[in-house]
This record gives C-alpha cells, sequence and structure tokens, in this order.
C-alpha cells in the first residue's frame, strides 16, 4: 500500500472509496461515487451477522446525543476533529450535522472541523460557512497543525468540546495516544472529549480481521479495531464521565423511538479535562 503521508483524501481521487464518503454512503447519504458505495456494500458482505449500516447509524446518532447534551450544559466551543463531509441531513434518516446541533442549543457557537479529507473540507466549507465556524484541512498525525488550528480558531483559555468520531481507530495506538497526551496539554480545565471507536468486542474474531482487511484493501489505510481495555486506556489522561466506556447505543438513549438494533456497537466514552 502507498499511503498519502498528508492524510486519507488529501488527494481527490472519486475511484478510490475514502473513509468519510464510505461512512456517508452506510449512513445513505445522497453525494458518495461508485467506489464508496461498493465500499460499503462489501463491507456488509464480508462483516455477515452485523448490521453494518444500523451500527454506523447508532453512532452517527450518538454523537448527535452527546453534541446536544453538552451544548445544553452550556458548552459554545467545538471541535470536531477528523469529522468528514458535514451530514447536512443529507441522508436516509435525516440526521443533522453536528454543528446544527450544537447551534440550536447554543447560537453564538464557536465550531472547527478539521479533516484530511479534501472533498470534505470542500464541502464544509460551502455547508458550514458563516459567523462562528472554521474548517481546516488537516492529518491528525500532524499534531503541530492540529494544535495550531485549535489556537487559531478557538479561545483555549476557554473549555472546548473535541469530538474525535469514528477516527482514533485510523491511528496506530502510539499515534492515538499522542494526539490524545497533545489535547490534555492544550485544553483548559472543564474541556470535555468525545471518543467513539471501532471495536471487534462482540463479534466473532475471524470475521472482524476479514473486515478490517477488506476496509484496507478498499481504503488503502490501516484501520484498528481495539478492545474495550485499549479504547478505555486511551482516556487514561482524563476524568472518564458516566457512564464511562460503553456501547454507543448505550449513552444517553432517547426515552422514544425504535429499540437499538443489537450488534457489536461502537463503544464510547466521554471525559473531562481537570
Amino acid at each position: 500500500m502507498t499511503h498519502d503521508p498528508r492524510g486519507p483524501g488529501s488527494t481527490f481521487n472519486p475511484a478510490q472509496a475514502a473513509p468519510w464518503r464510505t461512512y456517508g454512503a452506510l449512513l445513505g447519504a445522497k453525494d458518495t461515487f461508485a467506489a464508496d458505495r461498493k465500499a460499503a456494500e462489501e463491507m456488509c458482505r464480508t462483516l455477515h451477522g452485523v448490521p453494518v449500516k444500523e451500527v454506523t447509524r447508532e453512532n452517527a446518532a450518538a454523537l448527535i446525543r452527546a453534541v446536544h447534551l453538552l451544548a445544553g450544559q452550556g458548552h459554545t466551543q467545538f471541535a470536531d476533529l477528523g469529522g468528514g463531509r458535514p451530514m447536512n441531513s443529507l441522508n436516509d434518516d435525516n440526521l443533522p450535522d453536528l454543528a446544527t446541533v450544537a447551534e440550536a442549543e447554543q447560537p453564538a457557537r464557536q465550531w472547527l472541523l478539521l479533516d484530511s479529507d479534501v472533498s470534505a473540507v470542500t464541502a464544509g466549507r460551502a455547508l458550514l460557512g458563516g459567523a462562528g465556524v472554521a474548517v481546516v484541512q488537516q492529518d491528525l498525525r500532524h499534531l503541530p497543525g492540529v494544535i495550531a488550528a485549535l489556537h487559531d480558531h478557538l479561545d483555549m483559555s476557554r473549555p472546548v468540546v473535541v469530538i474525535l468520531g469514528a477516527v482514533l481507530h485510523f491511528l496506530t495506538m502510539p499515534e492515538a495516544q499522542l494526539l490524545l497526551d497533545a489535547l490534555w496539554e492544550e485544553l483548559a480545565s472543564g474541556s470535555v472529549v468525545v471518543v467513539t471507536h471501532l471495536t471487534g468486542e462482540g463479534a466473532d474474531p475471524d470475521t472482524v480481521q476479514a473486515g478490517a482487511q477488506a476496509y484496507r484493501t478498499l481504503h488503502d489505510i490501516d484501520i484498528y479495531p481495539r478492545t474495550r481495555q485499549e479504547i478505555t486506556g486511551l482516556a487514561a489522561r482524563f476524568d472518564l464521565r458516566p457512564p464511562g466506556v460503553v456501547q454507543t447505543i448505550e449513552y444517553e438513549p432517547p426515552d422514544a423511538g425504535p429499540a437499538p438494533v443489537p450488534g457489536p456497537h461502537f463503544l464510547m466514552w466521554v471525559a473531562e479535562r481537570s
């Protein structure tokens, strides 16, 4: 494999499936390419017995619930790191974009969207353009660039909500830990980090391995499903908020609506910088 050192999708290539576009295809997004739809179909085929589309949608819904809750608690600064293309309701479930969810609670919110994918950044600037929004192209592995973007667009002397939704599993464990360590050093007390992460727990190990290999082949990037212990370890320097490390279906579930689909869901934690 030949990886672009600037990060996934940093060079536009519609013939190559991109992580955020495959994620969008699983959500039923209307603006994906054939390569992304093929990748989504292949992941569903390879991970037989796993409700891939439903699990992906629940991951998106859990992030929406987290942002709604945190904005409702008074948070006004958000950094969506590796956030991909804003959903903007262009999907089967009409899921709102996270920035819109925060704005509904906090009209004066400040929002930073950062991603390495040039098409996600271009779409983000078109869909989220306006006061209080910044969209930056940057690879999460390039820590000086990530930290510079935070300081350039947010007031780092005040609390910030950092969202790492379904992105840390694209980093090696040392890379993921370095990112979280850097955030811990830079974030003000009272800041919150929200993480959702791919896990193999609850699924057949051979199926998980086959799914990871298929993802690498289709996207030309590595992906690392991790255990609950490993995902919990990433929060070591932060203070976990209740309910701790849980499946996305267990985080602030809605009081009404259809029952969540059982399956090996993403694991999730929300933690505070004390």
